[in-house]
């Protein structure tokens, strides 16, 4: 992977803080800093403090649609219903990545709730 830094993604919920055991949509916005391939996954994960995984985290394909056109510095917009895990702690920390692997984000965001 690039040292340089992945570019930081807006996030909007429907449900903001999220609400333990309901679905929220996320929608998720930005520019990416490589080109989206059909590898391209966007993640939407709930980690407590000790960046332990809380429940599953959702995983899509980032290309949704027609296939992947989305270019580097291009706006890429993502909507996305998201299941709340049932034992969020009152303190967390939701990290949203979309990126090709884990270790070589094309974007992401971190917000402690």
């Amino acid at each position: 992977g690039s040292t340089t830094q992945a570019p930081l993604l807006q996030v909007s919920l429907s449900a903001d803080p999220p609400v333990a055991g309901q679905k929220d949509t996320f929608t998720v916005s930005g520019k990416l800093s490589e080109d989206a391939t059909e590898q391209t996954k966007l993640a939407i994960s709930f980690v407590d403090l000790n960046k332990n995984p809380i429940g599953h985290p959702t995983v899509v394909s980032a290309c949704s649609g027609s296939g992947c056109r989305i270019k580097a510095g291009d706006q890429y917009t993502q909507t996305v219903d998201v299941q709340v895990p049932n034992n969020l702690p009152s303190k967390y920390v939701l990290a949203v990545g979309v990126g090709n692997t884990v270790s070589d984000p094309l974007g992401c965001a971190f917000a402690i709730i």
